[in-house]
């Protein structure tokens, strides 16, 4: 059987609102085009896997817990869609140097060990340059979606005006 290609996801800014080291859950706002984005690649068979800097953890504004829990509010509304996401990986350092901290690859080659998945099709998107850096050192398409923060980092592949742009753009490659 052939693996599954991937489409690796930013959380703050590009699945959910971003309001700077979210820990409550009550503060996830599930952002425009994310459900119908998300629908499209489980439709056409894309894994979804989010890799998430979350730095406020090392800066002891947040703890593993908190972090998990926004996650599972994530989970718990994308569910209300019948829609998963296949896999939630965060760097809790705030060191640049780490091997996980985006644009290191260490959490997206885990990923891709973890779940089986290839590269072949696949496509990192978030909303700063760390994301599309990461998807560029990996050898995929890094796509840069808006976020909270005028974009800054290497020109992306594409910068869609939505995750449902990206999606479409994204199928249309095909894997």
């Amino acid at each position: 059987m052939k693996p599954r290609s991937a489409v690796f996801l930013d959380r703050d800014g590009t699945l959910i609102d971003d309001k700077g080291f979210l820990g409550d859950p009550a503060g996830v706002d599930i952002l425009p085009t994310v459900v119908a984005a998300l629908k499209l690649l489980a439709a056409n068979n894309y894994a979804t896997i989010v890799i998430s800097n979350q730095s406020g953890i090392a800066r002891g504004l947040l703890d593993d817990a908190k972090v998990r829990s926004v996650n599972a509010e994530i989970v718990r509304r994308l569910a209300g869609d019948e829609l998963t996401i296949d896999g939630w990986y965060w760097c809790p350092h705030y060191d640049e140097g780490c091997d996980c901290r985006k644009p290191a690859p260490a959490l997206l080659h885990q990923a891709v060990r973890e779940h089986g998945l290839t590269l072949d099709g696949a496509a990192m998107i978030g909303d700063r340059g760390s994301d599309v850096e990461l998807g560029q050192r990996v050898g995929i398409p890094g796509i840069a979606v808006p976020g909270p923060m005028p974009y800054v980092g290497p020109e992306p592949d594409l910068r869609a005006q939505t995750l449902l742009e990206a999606a479409e753009w994204i199928v249309r490659r095909g894997h």
